[in-house]
């Protein structure tokens, strides 16, 4: 089984990967840092400069994915839910959360802001709707949830099954902004 744990830059994907990699330990599981594994392995078409990123490789990405011999499987990334997984868990976050986790992190200024502006839009939940059958899907904010209680419901989840998402809008909440 593969897992996809998506999301904006900043929503905490490392750190609930890791702990959902802990708590499944006990099964034949592995754990690939998407952005770590791109970088280090040249898995890339090339660097955006601008971006500070990298631009990926998705057919040498695959192919390294593919020749992972393990049960289960987490990918860490934003980017996840392009990989074909069997389910994708898309965390969610406030985007002024978002900003100041980015921010603390030095990243650019119009990293930043494409990143905010990429979790208003929903945009790692369209995209897993789009390449993806939706009955995979389970969406959740953790804007003011522990890891680990993330970590349990993504467990939840992968004992249903029943997808869930949608329920994640800050449009509401940041429409004044525009007006």
């Amino acid at each position: 089984m593969i897992i996809a744990i998506t999301g904006t830059p900043g929503v905490g994907k490392s750190t609930v990967s890791k702990i959902l990699f802990d708590k499944l330990k006990s099964n034949d599981v592995s754990y690939i840092n998407i952005t770590e594994i791109v970088s280090k392995e040249g898995f890339y078409l090339e660097k955006d400069v601008e971006m500070d990123s990298f631009v990926v490789d998705f057919d040498k990405l695959t192919e390294y994915i593919r020749s992972i011999k393990t049960e289960d499987l987490i990918l860490d990334g934003h980017v996840s839910h392009y990989l074909n997984p069997d389910y994708i868990v898309v965390l969610r976050a406030n985007p002024l959360l978002i900003k100041n986790r980015l921010e603390s992190r030095k990243y650019l200024p119009k990293k930043v802001m494409e990143n905010v502006e990429a979790e208003l839009l929903d945009v790692c939940l369209i995209e897993s709707i789009e390449k993806n059958d939706e009955s995979k899907i389970f969406e959740i904010d953790c804007s003011e949830k522990n890891p680990e209680n993330i970590v349990n419901e993504i467990l939840m989840f992968l004992d249903s099954k029943n997808p869930e998402y949608g329920n994640v809008s800050w449009l509401e909440d940041y429409f004044y902004l525009i007006e």
